[in-house]
């Protein structure tokens, strides 16, 4: 009988920086490591390849505008979709699921002598504003939603709105909670999520490891409305639930006769 040999980490997902144009349209860093097998056996092309399959977000294909072993930069169509709002322009991403790696690789021929991280270690969104919203070991980049301010819609708005908006404050227990109010991803706590319309809102909070907690909450006008709860451990392991699908990053990777197993980082 051969002796057990530990998998060696062959890839790791480092850093996937996007910026959104005004357009909707986006540029994407995506850095990454390759080590061993990986680096010698997959040919560039086929990594240009698969970098544009794995982080296909719309039916626009992707363009790869410089790629190396380390790296790559993509411009990614259509990434966000834009609408204009009594304030200003309100862009509303799409979502990333780097988790579909896993089932892509789960079953690789080399399964117990190669493994990979595909979730970035930082994943960052900044939008035309400059305003930007970043996820650290995260497997799921959520649909982002963020209103770019024009001062002169702004000042008309004001003047028209009966009731001007409120805020929500959420503080968690655990911290760095994902929060989605009325179903968007509006960020991690602890935080205050401005602009938000006076009303009863439904805020829900979701954790690895613990149950998801839903709260519907009125917020009033001008006013903070704060939401301070603590989320149970669940029974069973969980992963973050009804996160918003997408391709994954380079999960093709392991067709291309270098099969590999995903391994989560601690």
């Amino acid at each position: 009988m051969l002796p057990h040999v530990a998998p060696v980490q062959a890839f790791t997902a480092d850093s996937l920086s996007i910026t959104v144009a005004k357009n909707g349209d986006a540029t994407a860093t995506f850095k990454y490591t390759l080590e061993g097998v990986i680096e010698n056996v997959i040919p560039e092309s086929t990594l240009r390849e698969q970098l544009v399959k794995g982080l296909a977000t719309s039916s626009d294909p992707h363009e790869i505008l410089s790629s190396d072993k380390s790296g790559a930069d993509l411009y990614l169509k259509n990434f966000a979709v834009t609408n204009d709002v009594p304030t200003g322009t309100e862009y509303q991403t799409a979502s990333m699921d780097f988790k579909k790696a896993q089932i892509a690789l789960e079953n690789s021929a080399v399964s117990s002598v190669i493994s990979a991280d595909f979730s970035p270690k930082v994943t960052t969104v900044t939008f035309p504003d400059g305003y930007s919203r970043q996820l650290t070991d995260s497997s799921v980049l959520p649909s982002l939603k963020h209103t770019v301010i024009d001062p002169a819609k702004a000042q008309v708005a004001q003047t028209t709105t009966a009731s001007p908006l409120g805020a929500i404050e959420v503080n968690s227990s655990p911290e760095h909670v994902h929060v989605y109010i009325d179903t968007i991803y509006a960020g991690e706590s602890p935080g205050t999520f401005p602009g938000r319309t006076p009303g009863q809102q439904e805020v829900m909070l979701e954790a690895d490891g613990y149950l998801t907690l839903t709260k519907n909450i009125t917020v009033k006008s001008g006013e903070t409305t704060m939401l301070s709860e603590d989320l149970d451990f669940a029974a069973i392991p969980t992963k973050k639930a009804d996160a918003p699908d997408a391709g994954a990053v380079i999960a093709v990777l392991a067709l291309a006769g270098c099969g590999m197993v995903v391994r989560r980082r601690v």
